[in-house]
């Protein structure tokens, strides 16, 4: 039997993540429990595992942002495996990579040797600045739009209703009329684009992003590959219409989208872009500045559901 270890994010969820672990908790006597008190302290606890050098079964419960910080800090440990329990509100995290819903599922996993994959890790890098992605990281509209509605006070009353994605529905009508699309320089690999009127730019590891949207058909976190996709020269309205078709991939047809798979992305840019990795502000690209997308040689593990 496994050591196990639950790090649960309290408020993820309006508080749902708190009341999963609670229905959890009696089956699960034996684990080590933290709670992630503030940004990025999830990261601090799983360093702090990593120096244990103990193999364990790390259960997260909380959004796709307390799963990110759990991964970037147990990369390249082979010895810790991680499994998330959604309890957040995009949970792009759980549409592509293994996650638990019951008390069955996580007893297979701590009673069993679950056959595991080694999953890849992208990592965004702006002069001086480092971000870790696991699904994706980007600039432009998307990133926009994310920032101002974690800074709204609307989005923290509204959340308490569960209707804090209310926010995210009036800024992006504000942002179709307010946003201004810029040119942008991308280098993937040896190969130079030019793009004009961009509304945004997103490298993917997997292939979701934005609460379901299948923006990334190809993207696989197993392979050696990114893939970056680039909305540009379309009018706004065409735009709203375009993020209705992502849900079901069909954006790809599209000639104002363009994609790209590699093993290196240089992004630059006209004008000064807000970024986002996973739903997290990353901070902005300024023009003159070099944005670098690649992948981390460092893996994480994690444990494979058996078939019932």
């Amino acid at each position: 039997m496994k050591s196990v270890t639950v790090i649960i994010n309290p408020v993820a969820g309006n508080g749902r993540a708190l009341k999963k672990w609670q229905n959890l908790q009696p089956s699960l006597p034996e684990a080590t429990v933290y709670y992630s008190e503030y940004p990025r302290h999830a990261v601090s606890i799983a360093k702090n595992l990593v120096k244990e050098k103990i193999a364990r079964l790390v259960i997260v419960i909380g959004g796709d942002g307390t799963v990110h910080e759990v991964i970037e800090g147990t990369k390249g440990a082979p010895w810790i495996e991680v499994v998330a329990v959604s309890a957040g509100s995009g949970n792009d995290f759980g549409r592509t990579f293994t996650t638990v819903d019951s008390l069955e599922d996580i007893q297979d996993f701590v009673e069993t040797s679950a056959p595991v994959k080694q999953m890849r890790i992208g990592r965004m890098h702006t002069s001086p600045k480092e971000m870790v992605f696991i699904n994706n990281s980007g600039y432009g509209f998307d990133a926009k739009v994310v920032y101002e509605a974690n800074q709204s006070i609307w989005k923290k009353r509204l959340n308490r209703f569960g209707l804090g994605k209310v926010v995210y529905y009036g800024l992006v009508v504000r942002e179709l009329v307010t946003y201004q699309p810029t040119s942008l320089q991308l280098k993937v690999d040896d190969e130079n684009h030019t793009f004009h009127d961009v509304w945004f730019v997103v490298v993917c590891n997997q292939a979701y992003f934005g609460g379901g949207m299948k923006i990334s058909p190809h993207s696989n976190p197993e392979d050696d590959f990114l893939e970056a996709t680039v909305v540009s020269g379309i009018s706004r309205w065409k735009l709203l219409v375009l993020f209705g078709t992502v849900f079901l991939g069909w954006h790809t047809k599209l000639a104002a989208v363009k994609q790209f798979s590699g093993t290196r992305f240089e992004l630059t840019t006209s004008a000064p872009l807000i970024g986002h990795a996973d739903g997290e502000y990353s901070g902005q690209l300024l023009p003159g500045d070099v944005a670098v997308a690649t992948l981390y040689q460092e893996t994480w593990a994690m444990p494979i559901q058996s078939e019932r």
